[in-house]
């Protein structure tokens, strides 16, 4: 494929995933950056990076953040709405690419990062690239005296991710339009904490594809008091400030809440900037109605919400809600014109959480959608924080039992509609699911019945008796205060389809590949980062959730119950990370052998033909009878294999043992693995190349010959983690080196 035509593919599928903006930088034009910040740090051999971005709905930007900077308001979208979405483009294009046969390295959106410098990289809260300086090299726009990136069309309102590719792909012109920056001083005036003035060290000049960049070199200690923090910002501000500080601040007072960033609210370009007293004390942005009709606009909000699993759409004019005395969208916007309501139904609301929280997680991008949609032809738009949605629903008569539903404001005038999704039929044949389920997003699908699974069960409690519970020890400290050890005990039992659906009929079993160039980098680039691999862990969570949340939609329109579940069987572990902690990638191992989908490896994990260990696993139960698809026949490749996850473990969990038991005809190798040993460097992070000295920790515990829950919590008790505490990561050093996606 010609580089101009892969350019075009990669641009077209960018917007395809959401993205507004798209551009690409050579890496030539990286060429100042620190060697562990720079692409060819990050993937040697790296051609150019691909930045993606988002823009925050305008209205959001202007009415939050009052009376002060805490009340987030709508601009909490910027969360549930931008940096999610740009999350998923960027793991979704980098496996674009590597499905092109190219190499391609996700960067996270944001909140992956080391507060403090790391060898003789001395930057602090440095990300593993800084997609400003890489939205300036794609010709996006450029820094403004607020250290923003400030683009020709949406200002600084837009939020940026980046995919590193080796790939070879035309660079887009750098921007060379007029400075879309004049030194208004808007930024230096409202920054509550004065980061502008204090503590600042001087002017960066940054020099970026020969383009020099000039703004404030400020301390970002200070500037994250309350963003990052959560400090309030009326307490008295040091005139220092640093770690110390903050933690000193945070025992003194306590965490309050985050803020909205004020450098952003009262920043725009002279060319867009709109004086709106009256209606917001930041600027507005210049844009007008694009000149779709209410009836072309309807449209498109109906195939936005076709996109998603909305099965209520309702829109009714502002003046529904006249002299209501407890709605009034005017309080969230005020020169609303119309209320849009979406909502869909969870017909098994109550008996699992996952599925709603799935669930809720689309129905907040279809809001945002439409919100963008609204903001992008000229209109404002939001989705109110404060709004009563069920009480909206309840007053347009759509609210039922188990609807989730949320509401989106505009100023466009539109017509009064009510609209319910009609069930849809599909017939429900293996194939038919496995084709949607596809369609969905999933790699890999297999199916197995109750029946295969009670033998399993069986046999697996014969060969490897499970003890009643287990061990494990809780932190009952906050996200930046020491590790506070209580030890729990975990009832443990291997749960069944039935534990999770009375009546249930089939097990599927969803599988999505994760970008192989996240594990080949992890570690042992010049970046020497965990952060990408991190991110793929999360991030594939997320986008299976996303599958088999649209999968049980389309199981339930068609009359069938169903459920998803992250670990079925309740035997998973779980592992540390910047979102978290995490399902580990053991959960539903025993699903995809019995969907015939692999086998296990030395190390417990799940094999398959297609990807080695480089999947996650997700089950949607249902009473929906399905064929059990064929088990494997042939052994893991483990048995070719020399083994390296062995010699890789920091803590040696990996053992030598392994069971054998048989189900229809089929013999499977399960190994023993010392859990708490496992989890000692993986949940825990007390192993220093796990992931902890990646970050520019100290904290490297050697493991006790007989590890025990109690020599967990001494070990968490005296580790020092400083505020990275809310960003540890690992990586699994055994999936790291695992070479089974070579042999087959």
């Amino acid at each position: 494929m010609s580089p101009n035509n892969l350019t075009e593919e990669t641009k077209t599928r960018a917007r395809e995933l959401g993205a507004d903006l798209v551009g690409i930088a050579p890496v030539e034009r990286f060429a100042s950056a620190p060697r562990r910040m720079s692409p060819q740090g990050l993937l040697p051999g790296a051609r150019c990076v691909v930045v993606c971005a988002i823009h925050h709905l305008d209205a959001a930007v202007e009415l939050s953040g009052e009376p002060t900077p805490h009340q987030v308001g709508a601009y909490g979208s910027q969360s549930w709405g931008q940096n999610a979405m740009l999350d998923d483009i960027s793991f979704q294009l980098a496996r674009f690419l590597e499905e092109k046969g190219h190499r391609a390295l996700a960067i996270a959106a944001s909140n992956i990062w080391r507060y403090h410098g790391y060898k003789e990289l001395a930057v602090p809260f440095a990300p593993d690239l800084a997609h400003r300086y890489a939205a300036v090299a794609a010709g996006l726009g450029e820094i403004g005296w607020s250290g923003l990136v400030l683009t020709p069309h949406f200002g600084p309102r837009v939020r940026f991710v980046s995919v590193i590719t080796d790939a070879d792909l035309e660079p887009s012109p750098m921007y060379e339009g007029p400075p879309l920056c004049d030194r208004c001083g808007e930024c230096v005036r409202h920054c509550p904490t004065d980061a502008f003035r204090k503590e600042v060290r001087g002017e960066n000049r940054v020099e970026i594809g020969g383009k020099v960049c000039v703004f404030p070199n400020i301390n970002k200690w200070r500037c994250a008091w309350a963003e990052n923090f959560a400090l309030n910002l009326a307490l008295p501000i040091p005139d220092k400030v640093d770690e110390a500080v903050i933690r000193t601040q945070i025992e003194k007072y306590g965490m309050f809440q985050g803020e909205e960033g004020s450098c952003l609210k009262f920043c725009m370009p002279p060319s867009l900037r709109v004086r709106d007293p009256a209606y917001a004390r930041a600027p507005r942005r210049r844009k007008g109605p694009d000149g779709r009709s209410a009836a072309d606009l309807m449209a498109a909000v109906r195939r936005l919400s076709a996109r998603y699993p909305v099965d209520v759409l309702a829109v009714t004019p502002r003046e529904a809600f006249a002299g209501d005395p407890a709605f009034h969208p005017e309080y969230h916007l005020p020169d609303a014109a119309s209320i849009i309501l979406l909502g869909t139904h969870d017909p098994m609301a109550g008996s699992t959480s996952e599925t709603s929280g799935a669930l809720a997680r689309l129905l907040r991008y279809a809001a945002f959608d439409v919100a963008r949609l609204f903001d992008l032809a000229g209109y404002s738009a939001l989705v109110p924080a404060y709004a009563y949605h069920h009480l909206v629903a309840q007053r347009l008569g759509v609210l039922e039992r188990g609807l989730q539903c949320l509401t989106v404001l505009t100023s466009a005038a539109l017509p009064t509609l009510r609209l319910s999704a009609e069930p849809g039929q599909f017939a429900s044949s293996a194939e038919d699911i496995r084709r949607l389920a596809r369609s969905y997003g999933a790699d890999l699908v297999g199916f197995y019945d109750v029946q295969r699974f009670a033998a399993f069960r069986r046999a697996l409690a014969a060969a490897v008796p499970l003890p009643a519970e287990r061990e494990v020890v809780r932190d009952r400290g906050g996200l930046y205060l020491p590790f506070i050890p209580e030890i729990a005990h975990e009832r443990l039992r291997f749960q069944g389809p039935e534990d999770w659906l009375p009546g249930a009929k089939t097990v599927i079993v969803l599988g999505l590949r994760l970008p192989d160039t996240s594990f080949d980098t992890a570690k042992v680039t010049p970046a020497e980062t965990v952060g990408p691999f991190a991110f793929a862990m999360y991030e594939s969570l997320l986008l299976l959730g996303d599958c088999a949340a649209r999968l049980v939609k389309a199981l339930q329109h068609s009359g069938y119950r169903a459920v998803l579940a992250t670990d079925m069987e309740g035997l998973a572990s779980w592992t540390v990370s910047p979102r978290g902690r995490l399902p580990d990638l053991r959960a539903n191992r025993f699903s995809a052998l019995l969907a015939g989908l692999g086998q296990l490896g030395l190390h417990g994990y799940v094999l398959t033909p297609q990807y080695g260990v480089r999947q996650r696993f997700m089950t949607v139960v249902t009473d929906c009878p399905l064929p059990p698809d064929p088990l494997p026949t042939t052994p893991a490749v483990c048995r070719w294999c020399e083994q390296p996850c062995r010699r890789a473990c920091p803590t040696q969990a990996i053992t030598s043992e392994v069971v054998e038991i048989a189900v229809e005809g089929a013999r499977f190798c399960i190994p023993r693995v010392q859990d708490l040993a496992c989890d000692w460097a993986k949940l825990y992070a007390l192993s220093g190349e796990e992931g902890p000295r990646y970050l520019g920790l100290a904290v490297d515990v050697p493991i006790p010959s007989a590890p025990d829950a109690r020599a967990v919590a001494e070990a968490v008790a005296e580790a020092e983690w400083g505020v990275q505490k809310r960003l540890l990561a690992v990586a699994e050093e055994c999936v790291r080196v695992c070479p089974a996606h070579r042999l087959g």
